[in-house]
């Protein structure tokens, strides 16, 4: 019996050794290791720096006369300041129950709405930014006076910038003079 199973070990340790001398490297040879900085600088996400403003013929404004667009602009950078280079951001709006393009029962609401849970945030458009860190779009036209809250959901798609969601803030239009 003992020597039915010191036989069995000896074909085990021949075939092992066999196999390791027959695959396609050798047990000396040294390994490629990957650059471990570089490969968690892919994998970890640092955080970021949302910033929402609004613009008008490209300058900054909290208000504009009914009938006007204001331009949403996304602005994307980590904490050290550089722009973030790749992803998408999604602008909503503050939006109450009911249908969108009401002229007489309109669904856009303060940024107030959303906090409190009365209204709940709605697409409005998703866009790349650009490598300025920068993304834009246009809300257009309301004809009644109102106050719109918005904000931007940031998706980073890698690039090192931690996804996120800008502080929501409140656009005012007000009648024409």
């Amino acid at each position: 019996m003992a020597r039915r199973n010191l036989a069995r070990l000896f074909l085990v340790v021949v075939f092992a050794a066999g196999s390791a001398g027959c695959s396609d490297r050798s047990p000396l040879a040294p390994t490629v290791q990957p650059d471990i900085p570089q490969t968690m600088g892919r994998l970890v996400s640092v955080s970021g720096v949302y910033e929402l403003t609004f613009l008008h013929r490209g300058q900054p404004v909290t208000s504009l006369p009914v009938g006007q667009e204001v331009v949403l602009k996304a602005h994307v950078e980590d904490a050290a300041g550089s722009p973030a280079q790749r992803g998408s951001v999604t602008f909503q709006y503050c939006s109450r129950k009911g249908p969108s393009n009401d002229i007489s029962r309109a669904d856009e609401a303060p940024k107030s709405e959303c906090e409190s849970g009365a209204a709940s945030w709605a697409r409005l458009q998703t866009i790349t930014v650009n490598t300025s860190g920068d993304a834009f779009a246009g809300f257009c036209c309301p004809s009644i006076p109102r106050t719109v809250g918005f904000r931007f959901k940031y998706s980073s798609q890698r690039s090192g910038i931690a996804d996120g969601v800008s502080a929501p803030k409140d656009f005012t239009w007000v009648p024409a003079s």
